[in-house]
């Protein structure tokens, strides 16, 4: 028992285990019949061990098939049934709470909204900014990011992806250039609407590198603000106009197609680890004030800058920006929860008092210890990481990939990537390579994507392969179980006594149980030998030889006879035939 109970019991979590993976798998009951492998095979182990010495608690009959086979579909069953009610409830149970909460605590549901509020959206789908441009930073956070395919990328030379798969890929929507009151904003520059040349294209920026020219595909958001979205360092786009109402922010026109965008860019992404530590960088010269603006409160500027000073160190600037982007990621915890308990300004907070938050503190933090330092820097949001398909040599980026940083700006290089955040919370320090075969959501072939990007993939969602496998599972064990218990009935007229005391039940007694059950009259698992052949007919010729023979040897000690034994089988046999 000792020996056999812990491989039951590993046996049985690795089956959860197996059965965690089914939502997330393209082929969902595959590891569902791992696990029921493993759990069978387990059980099969189980009952074939000896029996435990105590013979008390033994039981009467050894597990068939049928009792392996009910239980391991149950424990499926239960198992997937609580991923699909992982899967499936959260969100309902979260809008009943909420509504109960508005209902009997009205002035706290509403405090807590204000904390944990995001943007203050104008209109739906405004999920950008507020009706005055700002993204305000909340003071507390509990986010549970989706895994929505937003963002498609299509490389036009192939060999671009070997640069991008070495580390993380930035595609950046839009950066913001002003901090103050604990929100990024753009910078007050009076919009410019931006046309196209002769050529179809419009000039973003001017940077050093080789540019990588991809197609980019994304949803419209419908009545909210949509922005050019490209591979960090854009600089063209093949669109008629855009509209700037900053540098790294780029309205886009209305969308051509209801199903969303569809155009081309060409960037040259640069990330602080990509220059040379040794060389005499200079942060840009003479920007814009707003770029090296501080927040000015209460003792919180000095002690930002004692820490830039801090977390700098010394050597060269990209040797110091290095050290700042590290002393970051290693210092501070990243959690999608954060709770404030000293209701602090959210950076202040962030960094001096709780010290863990989501990228977007991380971001801020890094935009603002590096302007401590003399370096124009803001705040960029959009995608990191996404998963490149070989086969139609396409990015495809979730919406569990929304990514903000920041990004410096270095004389002769432009807006340079720095990323704060741990690379453990982008789930790896690269982009992910998507198996061979496996397709793009949304798509049933190796080219462009045939749906709308805001479409769901083509496999089935979580919840509903989560419910598939539960009824798939617990069905057939209840066909199973009810089987069980028909076969049971059955049986149990040829059941051991109740009443007695030996564990195992001589071969003459089952015989006899069996043959009464064919000959009508069956011996109930409550009744003793001697009441049954009591309610039989006297002419039974070895009724009493074996009534004698079964008392004897089972309760006054007289060691068993095989020959005597064998010859009342032969006996019992000929009366089970009717003889």
């Amino acid at each position: 028992m000792i020996a056999r109970l812990p491989i039951l019991l590993v046996t049985t979590a690795l089956a959860y285990v197996l059965l965690g993976v089914a939502p997330q798998s393209r082929w969902p009951l595959l590891p569902a019949g791992l696990a029921l492998l493993l759990l069978a095979g387990a059980l099969v182990f189980w009952g074939h061990q000896p029996a435990p010495p105590t013979a008390a608690a033994s039981g009467r009959r050894r597990a068939n098939w049928l009792d392996y086979g009910w239980i391991a579909g149950m424990v499926l069953a239960v198992g997937s049934g609580f991923l699909w009610l992982l899967s499936a409830a959260p969100q309902p149970l979260e809008a009943l709470a909420l509504a109960l909460e508005n209902q009997v605590r009205p002035q706290h549901a509403a405090a807590r909204n204000a904390a944990t509020a995001g943007p203050a959206a104008p209109h739906p789908g405004n999920w950008l900014w507020d009706a005055a441009t700002r993204r305000p930073l909340p003071k507390r956070t509990n986010f549970k990011p989706g895994n929505r395919p937003e963002i498609f990328l299509r490389l036009r030379d192939p060999g671009d992806a070997v640069e991008l798969l070495q580390h993380q890929a930035y595609v950046r929507a839009f950066a913001l250039s002003r901090y103050e009151r604990a929100a990024w904003s753009a910078s007050p520059a009076s919009a410019e609407w931006l046309h196209a040349d002769a050529a179809g294209f419009i000039a973003l920026d001017q940077r050093p590198g080789r540019a990588i020219v991809h197609e980019v595909f994304h949803s419209c958001e419908r009545g909210g603000q949509n922005v050019l979205t490209a591979l960090q360092g854009a600089v063209t786009a093949a669109i008629p106009e855009l509209t700037r109402l900053d540098d790294g922010l780029h309205l886009l026109p209305p969308a051509p197609t209801p199903s969303g965008y569809d155009y081309v860019a060409a960037s040259k992404p640069l990330r602080l680890e990509d220059l040379p530590e040794d060389a005499a960088i200079r942060p840009w010269p003479d920007p814009p004030a707003v770029l090296t603006e501080l927040p000015e409160f209460g003792t919180f500027t000095p002690r930002l800058r004692e820490l830039a000073t801090l977390a700098a160190g010394s050597g060269t600037l990209p040797q110091r920006l290095l050290n700042l982007q590290n002393h970051l990621r290693t210092t501070l915890q990243y959690s999608l929860l954060s709770t404030n308990p000293r209701d602090l300004d959210p950076i202040e907070n962030f960094l001096f008092a709780e010290q863990r938050g989501h990228c977007e503190y991380f971001a801020t933090a890094g935009a603002l210890l590096a302007r401590a330092l003399g370096v124009p820097a803001r705040a960029a949001y959009g995608w990191a990481g996404g998963t490149y398909y070989e086969s139609s040599n396409l990015f495809v980026f979730r919406a569990r990939e929304a990514h903000a940083w920041t990004e410096v700006q270095l004389e002769g290089y432009g807006w340079v990537v720095l990323d704060p955040t741990p690379p453990a919370a982008l789930t790896g320090e690269r982009s992910r390579i998507a198996p061979p075969g496996e397709l793009p959501p949304g798509t049933d072939t190796s080219h462009a994507p045939d749906l709308p990007p805001d479409q769901s993939p083509a496999h089935a969602s979580p919840a509903a392969a989560a419910l598939w496998l539960t009824l798939g599972c617990g069905l057939p064990a209840l066909g199973l179980l009810l089987w069980r218990g028909v076969t049971r009935q059955r049986a149990s007229q040829g059941a051991p006594d109740a009443r007695e005391s030996a564990v195992t039940t001589p071969t003459y007694l089952s015989a006899w149980r069996r043959a009464a059950a064919r000959r009508g009259v069956p011996m109930p698992a409550e009744m003793t030998l001697r009441q049954h052949l009591a309610r039989l007919s006297a002419d039974l010729a070895f009724r009493d030889d074996l009534l004698d023979y079964h008392y004897a040897t089972r309760y006054e000690g007289r060691p068993a006879d095989p020959r005597h034994e064998k010859l009342l089988l032969a006996q019992i046999r000929h009366w089970e035939h009717g003889a």
